[in-house]
């Protein structure tokens, strides 16, 4: 594994602040180094790098086809790492290598999408008064992007890319459990020779995100994580009243209407609970059924698990690896746990290897009422529940109070008719995959999901203010 290192006002430095946690191969629990962490002066220089960087203008004022090149410039230095973050991501995440790979190409996509949205030609002006009227969109000011352990990589690159972009410097703080592609992203963008100071990062734990978002200095920030994460990045940016964009948790349900295509359906189905290994926020949650089609339907998505092939994340042949440490493991399984414990039957599949790593067999339960299966459990964990019309299905749909995605499968006409019902910010009819169904689509978020829509421009749009001058009489 790479040397962690930070990097702050344009020098590599050892991190400061080691921290108590190893960092281990999620395949075979093989220790791979210490977690790092950056102390009080580390982070102290980089709050006042970036907003030297922001108040001096070098990288904001950037004619906006200057800053594109750069971008562009990153997104050459990136394409050769493709490979290297992939496998990084795969053995600290346990995500499979097939799916790691498409993850760390959106890496590149993401700093040429940014570059392309920068060579735009501009709106026409606005007629005022007396004139035309000068409508600016301009950086905040310094960004906290702080990115997770799911999707480390894409997540990154997608947040850091659309904030230099907009003419933000901008500090990345990694997860302190999936570190290793950061720095490998890290080091790419450095190479593109940025300003000094323009872009920098921090390893640590949820204090140094913490720090970031409490600073005057910090003018956005823009975090993906947990609920938990969310409420206290909310918190403190509500208290220095600038702007948060969150995108959180989801406990999403797929609805199978009494019309679907089983076979079809049962595919969505395990797609949804074991890509990613269960680990990304549009993951299953609740499976809702009619309940003439419930049983044939949970058959044959028992028969797809028992056909899964789990093994090694490493390994081009994998279909799902393990989980991402054994602390996740061991949450998940307790949350397995108190459903057998309320009475639960469960139905799963899936050989599990013999690695010694933190492997999970996927899981749905049964037989629960729903209001036992509101909170997200955050692996290839989902509950069963049936429905008797399209009304119950969209009620049982909306009872969560999260607001993330949602799925149908069902004739096109009557999905359409339910999705139009659901409290959610995504909705997929007839497919459960991880991309979008657009990649300039916009990915909003609804209830304890998150705040504010991310996207290509979205997100992009999210690091900029807008400033409007004209003549107001003569």
């Amino acid at each position: 594994m790479n040397e962690l290192r930070n990097l702050v006002d344009g020098a590599w430095v050892e991190p400061g602040a080691p921290l108590p946690g190893l960092l281990r191969d999620a395949n075979t629990g093989a220790e791979l180094g210490p977690q790092a962490g950056s102390d009080a002066k580390q982070v102290e220089m980089a709050l006042a790098a970036a907003q030297r960087v922001h108040e001096s203008g070098v990288w904001g004022r950037l004619p906006a086809a200057r800053r594109a090149d750069k971008l562009e410039q990153a997104a050459a230095k990136l394409e050769g790492r493709v490979e290297a973050i992939a496998r990084m991501d795969a053995l600290q995440t346990g995500v499979v290598i097939s799916l790691t790979r498409k993850i760390a190409a959106v890496c590149v996509m993401a700093f040429r999408q940014a570059a392309a949205l920068l060579r735009e030609p501009a709106a026409p002006p606005l007629a005022g008064p007396y004139g035309d009227l000068l409508l600016e969109r301009l950086p905040l000011g310094v960004a906290a992007v702080i990115s997770p352990w799911n999707a480390p990589s894409g997540i990154a690159c997608h947040k850091l890319a659309s904030a230099l972009a907009a003419g933000c410097p901008a500090i990345l703080k990694p997860s302190e459990w999936a570190p290793g592609s950061a720095q490998i992203i890290a080091e790419a963008v450095a190479e593109a020779d940025l300003p000094q100071g323009t872009f920098q990062l921090l390893h640590g734990a949820g204090d140094i995100g913490a720090r970031l978002a409490r600073d005057e200095r910090v003018a956005a920030v823009s975090l993906t994580g947990g609920l938990e994460a969310g409420r206290a990045a909310a918190r403190a940016c509500a208290e220095g009243v600038k702007p948060a964009q969150l995108e959180l948790g989801g406990n999403n349900p797929l609805l199978v209407l009494q019309d679907a295509d089983l076979e079809q359906a049962a595919e969505g189905v395990t797609t949804a609970l074991t890509t990613l290994n269960g680990q990304w926020c549009r993951a299953l949650g609740r499976l809702l059924a009619h309940r003439a089609i419930a049983e044939p339907l949970l058959e044959r998505v028992e028969a797809k698990l028992q056909a899964l092939r789990i093994g090694s994340s490493m390994e081009d042949a994998s279909q799902m690896g393990p989980l991402a440490h054994e602390a996740h493991r061991e949450r998940v399984a307790s949350a397995v746990e108190r459903y057998l414990a309320l009475g639960a039957g469960l139905v799963r599949g899936g050989e599990l290897p013999a690695l010694g790593g933190w492997f999970f067999q996927p899981t749905i339960v049964t037989g629960l009422a729903p209001e036992h299966t509101l909170e997200e459990v955050f692996g290839p964990v989902g509950a069963a529940h049936v429905f008797a019309d399209d009304e119950e299905a969209v009620s049982l749909a909306n009872q969560s109070p999260y607001g993330l995605a949602a799925y149908i499968f069902g004739a096109e006409e009557r999905s359409w008719s339910v999705a139009r019902q659901l409290r959610a910010g995504l909705v997929k009819i007839n497919g459960a995959g991880l991309l979008g169904l657009n990649p300039m689509a916009p990915r909003p978020a609804w209830g304890l999901s998150g705040l504010g829509d991310e996207g290509t421009r979205e997100t992009f749009e999210f690091f900029r203010g807008s400033r409007l001058i004209g003549v107001a009489g003569k």
